[in-house]
């Protein structure tokens, strides 16, 4: 009786261990800024010794640095440990953090919060904070970050996180398979603000940072010396008012004094050739765009000033080659979605492989002859069926598959992870991907680009015939 009891016993604390984690992991914090990316998480699940370069920082320096580039420019195998409002003390933590299974060459810390102390914003305490897996470490940044009454609840987690029952996706329960390729930037190629330029502080007089974070500066400048990682201290170019530039001024100051570089990116606005009405997408931070020229620039800096490895084509590091892959359909659909010339646009996207290609006629389709597009459709395998009937044509990977007419009525397929409907209904073509109806000319051509390697609706766009295939978005 008493071994059935204990069994029952043993029973009881595995299922409710594992119901613990299960329920753990649908809380769990997740994000560093929004769609459910974190830093902290795939850093986790690196191998041992393979961080050749790290980045450290706020918002700022996910906004202002893509590690593809580096990748694909110089085989750095770099990772950016940043995190949304990540201050000085943070980034302390976050470097002891990395270095318990990391050696790094060399790490790279964004400066913006060097004129800064605390946490103004709860979300971003969280965010720096419950990531951590529980260690001496953790328990040491909630020590020294978090404010007394709420040091338990983070430092016990579930107090917080269980709250998030209410704003539950499904990205909880089935993670998007892109977050393990998340390397700490973030593409925005859609957010673009005209900041209006940029002001250089041209004075010689400096101002003192917060006490605290000038403490927690040479802290790191110590835990890096004692490690026998090399700094590299940069400030994202942003715009900064007359005051905070002159303690950034003071900053750079101290960096130096420490035999640390210091890399002022607003200085340098004109080297980095920004382009203020482009390349920002606010007053704070870079998009991808500005991010492009601001990581170039890094790149050849950190190339020529460290003894870094070309680590491309090694085995240990098939996450950075496919990290590359997704940034190149991120700008490849950017490009698509800039594109409104229909011949251009058909040529962009033949023998485009990694995507599905659905096109859909409506009513008076043919913006005269259509002869001019024959040429771009055949090289889609698309044949003269275009030319004379409504309907839908798919191609995937650059292959032909099949054209349905509208009387052929319904087909369905799965695309990526996603449901597709060609329908023909009510005298017309329809696109349904997922329950919802992409439509955009009528008469006209649509096409709908799915990227089968990101799993999602690339673009959308529809080429109206009345007016010689006016684009639609």
């Amino acid at each position: 009786m008493n071994l059935r009891k204990a069994a029952k016993a043993v029973l009881f604390c595995v299922m409710a261990a594992v119901l613990y984690l299960y329920l753990y992991r649908v809380l769990s914090w997740k994000d560093t800024g929004g769609d459910y990316q974190s830093a902290m998480d795939t850093f986790y699940t690196l191998d041992e010794d393979v961080v050749d370069v790290a980045f450290l920082g706020s918002s700022h320096c996910y906004c202002a640095v893509n590690t593809a580039i580096l990748w694909e420019q110089y085989g750095m195998a770099a990772y950016s440990l940043s995190i949304s409002g990540q201050d000085m003390a943070s980034s302390y933590f976050c470097l002891k953090e990395m270095l318990k299974t990391q050696r790094p060459r060399v790490v790279c810390v964004e400066m913006y919060y060097s004129n800064l102390e605390g946490y103004q914003v709860k979300g971003n305490l969280y965010r720096n904070l419950l990531g951590y897996r529980i260690s001496r470490n953790f328990a040491d940044a909630v020590e020294s970050i978090a404010e007394d009454e709420e040091k338990w609840d983070i430092l016990l987690k579930w107090p917080i996180i269980h709250t998030r029952y209410a704003e539950l996706k499904r990205q909880d329960f089935e993670p998007d398979p892109q977050m393990r390729l998340y390397m700490g930037w973030e593409t925005g190629f859609s957010d673009v603000e005209d900041i209006g330029g940029i002001s250089v502080y041209q004075g010689e007089e400096t101002l003192e940072i917060p006490q605290e974070t000038e403490e927690w500066l040479l802290k790191i400048i110590a835990l890096a010396r004692e490690e026998d990682v090399e700094l590299c201290f940069f400030l994202a170019p942003f715009g900064a008012d007359e005051r905070a530039q002159m303690q950034y001024k003071y900053a750079e100051k101290l960096a130096r004094e420490n035999g640390v570089p210091f890399l002022n990116m607003i200085d340098l606005q004109e080297e980095l050739q920004l382009d203020t009405a482009r390349d920002f997408s606010d007053t704070g931070h870079t998009n991808s765009y500005g991010a492009e020229k601001v990581t170039e620039y890094l790149g050849k800096y950190l190339d020529g000033h460290y003894d870094l490895e070309d680590k491309r084509g090694g085995a240990q590091y098939t996450l950075w080659d496919e990290n590359l892959v997704m940034w190149k359909h991120q700008k490849q659909n950017q490009i698509l979605r800039e594109t409104t010339d229909l011949g251009l646009y058909l040529d962009s996207i033949s023998g485009l492989e990694g995507y599905t290609v659905i096109m859909a006629t409506r009513g008076e389709y043919l913006a005269g002859d259509g002869e001019n597009l024959a040429e771009s459709l055949a090289d889609m395998g698309i044949d003269e069926s275009f030319f004379q009937m409504e309907g839908a044509w798919v191609v995937e990977d650059g292959a032909f598959q099949y054209g349905t007419g509208l009387e052929d009525g319904f087909r369905h397929m799965e695309i990526g992870g996603s449901d597709a409907v060609i329908h023909g209904n009510d005298g017309q073509m329809h696109i349904i991907i997922e329950r919802q109806e992409y439509m955009r000319a009528n008469p006209g051509i649509d096409i709908l680009l799915y990227d089968n390697i990101l799993e999602e609706v690339a673009d959308i766009v529809g080429f109206q015939a009345a007016g010689d295939y006016i684009c639609i978005r």
